[in-house]
């Protein structure tokens, strides 16, 4: 049911419609790789969710995902948790302020609704609800979506690191 309903559900995300101004179900970060191209912080992000292993993606509450576009200008990750509500990451690419001199990333976590997507007509039911403010707890008392960025801003900085050694090396 929900590898069915998942990208109409990521398609409409009317949880992130109020959830984007409300902060609570969703999380916008900016980072900057001052030495590395749009299409290296891409595939760097991409080697990060595929060498997740198991237990990461549990502390992640990620057990499954699906990385539906990756380019030098987007990746964009379908994520469910084990109840098999969806979220979704949006990172889109832009070169620094001055030509050569890095990337600007824009990172956005958000759940895309009330509803997990193995529930019967969760988009419709989900586009029904999108005006309810519903919150996204996490671990250690952070918003969930606020715990997810951290953890892979970290990796993606150790996995561009590792390819600079790697180069180096």
């Amino acid at each position: 049911m929900s590898s069915l309903q998942g990208p109409m559900q990521d398609f409409l995300a009317p949880g992130h419609w109020l959830g984007q101004f409300t902060g609570l179900n969703s999380r916008t970060e900016t980072w900057e790789f001052l030495a590395n191209s749009p299409a290296e912080v891409s595939a760097a992000l991409v080697e990060v969710f595929n060498e997740l292993t198991p237990e990461r993606r549990d502390k992640l509450l990620i057990p499954e995902f699906t990385i539906s576009q990756a380019d030098a200008a987007q990746v964009h990750v379908l994520t469910w948790t084990k109840a098999e509500w969806l979220d979704t990451l949006d990172v889109r690419f832009s070169n620094a302020r001055f030509p050569g001199t890095g990337t600007v990333a824009t990172a956005c976590f958000y759940a895309t609704g009330f509803f997990p997507t193995s529930v019967p007509l969760a988009p419709s039911l989900n586009v029904a609800m999108a005006w309810l403010p519903f919150a996204s707890p996490g671990p250690r008392g952070e918003m969930l979506q606020e715990f997810r960025l951290r953890a892979i801003k970290s990796l993606l900085v150790k996995q561009l690191e590792g390819a600079v050694g790697r180069l180096l090396g």
